[in-house]
């Protein structure tokens, strides 16, 4: 079969024939010093029959010759992720890293996959910064405006009146209107893009679909849905064949197969296993949860590395040394295979040929502590981790957003906690927190802004006029 970078070739030169026989086509139809073009004559309808035809042929070229295109920079942009090159074969690629056809294979794969990963993180970073920062628009609009506030109210309570539990009293039902809106908000992020509205506004307004449907009362949640996918005996063998023969551990015998297809049978059939959609009440309020069930291959796979067999082998040893060095990555704001994929094998060969670990440690610490300032790389210990650093700044917030530590990225705090003279004072730190998109919309920017409205309602002397606090 032709390559891609051929078949190009051939679409182009296709093309290009094509083309030149329209613009020859399209020169029957010009003036000429002999006379015009007479469109309606029968010589004049036959060049631009012949012109259209052409034209048809040319476009369908053209489409082609873009989609192989697309399809060969696709290609040329996964050999620069995992290391290909023209003309080289698999096996000599293979040879070169030391590794097996199959096994090349596989590193290939995780290669792409890492990067697909990285990517979509990425993008999806962006999409919920944008989400949040348009919530957080909205929340600050009604919020000093209170005529919009209680129109806000009233479509709360004709459509979402499972959801929220207020009146249409302006400020006084404001903790109730912004516990409501946030569980809006977030089951309507759930939906498909053209049920979603294009605003959060247009959606209280008038909701495409009933998101409240299945909420049995305030505090209700309704059932899961999903599917539940049920291995048989020749597709479990097949996956624990392969991983067997990834972990360098050979064949699996009857033996194994039939305990390992056994103790697959029985997790799947428990309810936890399967996929499904469900609420969950998080802080009084129903969140939808995408819960993905069992994976049978990391289950089949965790089962097999519990067996002797596997224990025993060079292949424990090797990803004990890899969970080491991936923990000291995340550590310092890195994913190990996706960040150090071209130097993690030759780091574990290293290893495993009796090369100290703390080694390569030291060059992961070394990489994320290349962009801080001179300053604060001069305070920091060689065998610290950045999260030990930063973690005052880190559990600030943590504590501002209102959730676990470990779920904010080292990439998000660093640039709020650091200057180039070195740490940010705490003055400092608070003014770059209370500038990220985020904060307006966080229980502490809540917070803050509720606090403001009641001192401002306490200068105006309003609170004890008929206005309670907010």
């Amino acid at each position: 079969m032709a390559t891609l970078k051929e078949q190009l070739e051939k679409a182009r030169v296709s093309r290009d024939q094509i083309g030149y026989e329209l613009e020859a086509a399209k020169s029957y139809t010009k003036d000429t010093k002999y006379g015009k073009f007479q469109d309606t004559s029968v010589e004049g309808k036959k060049a631009l029959a012949k012109v259209t035809a052409t034209a048809k042929k040319y476009k369908t070229a053209t489409a082609y010759y873009d989609r192989i295109l697309a399809a060969y920079n696709a290609e040329q942009e996964q050999k620069k992720i995992t290391g290909e090159q023209d003309g080289v074969p698999e096996s000599v690629l293979a040879a070169n890293k030391g590794l097996s056809v199959a096994e090349y294979r596989t590193e290939k794969q995780k290669a792409i996959d890492a990067d697909k990963t990285k990517r979509d993180l990425a993008n999806q970073g962006v999409v919920d910064q944008q989400a949040v920062a348009t919530y957080s628009q909205f929340i600050n609009t009604i919020g000093a405006d209170e005529t919009q506030l209680k129109s806000v109210q009233e479509d709360l309570k004709k459509n979402f009146s499972a959801i929220y539990k207020g009146g249409v009293n302006g400020l006084k039902d404001w903790t109730l209107t912004q516990s409501a809106l946030q569980s809006i908000a977030e089951l309507r992020i759930a939906l498909p893009k053209n049920l979603q509205g294009s605003s959060i506004r247009e959606f209280l307004i008038n909701p495409a679909v009933d998101i409240t449907t299945g909420l049995k009362g305030q505090g209700g949640l309704p059932d899961p849905s999903g599917v539940q996918q049920i291995y048989n005996r020749s597709t479990a063998e097949g996956v624990i064949n392969s991983i067997f023969a990834s972990l360098g551990l050979g064949e699996a015998d009857k033996a194994q197969k039939d305990q390992l297809f056994k103790e697959l049978q029985a997790e799947q059939k428990k309810l936890s296993s399967i996929s499904k959609s469900t609420y969950k009440m998080v802080g009084g309020r129903q969140v939808l949860v995408q819960e993905s069930g069992l994976d049978e291959r990391t289950f089949l796979e965790n089962k097999i590395k519990g067996l002797a067999v596997y224990k025993n082998s060079q292949a424990a040893k090797v990803e004990k040394n890899k969970q080491s060095l991936a923990t000291v990555a995340l550590a310092n704001g890195f994913s190990l295979e996706a960040d150090f994929y071209n130097e993690l094998p030759d780091w574990l060969e290293a290893i495993s040929n009796g090369e100290s670990i703390d080694k390569f440690k030291t060059q992961i610490r070394t990489s994320a502590r290349r962009l801080l300032p001179e300053a604060i790389r001069n305070q920091i210990d060689p065998d610290e981790d950045l999260t030990t650093t930063f973690s005052s700044y880190i559990s600030n917030i943590a504590k501002a957003r209102g959730i676990p530590a470990s779920a904010i990225k080292l990439s998000d705090v660093i640039p709020l906690a650091v200057t180039d003279k070195g740490f940010a004072t705490s003055q400092q730190f608070e003014v770059n927190k209370i500038a990220q998109p985020w904060w307006d919309g966080s229980p502490e920017g809540i917070a803050k802004t509720t606090t403001v409205i009641n001192d401002t309602l306490k200068d105006f002397g309003m609170l004890g006029q008929g206005m309670r606090e907010v």
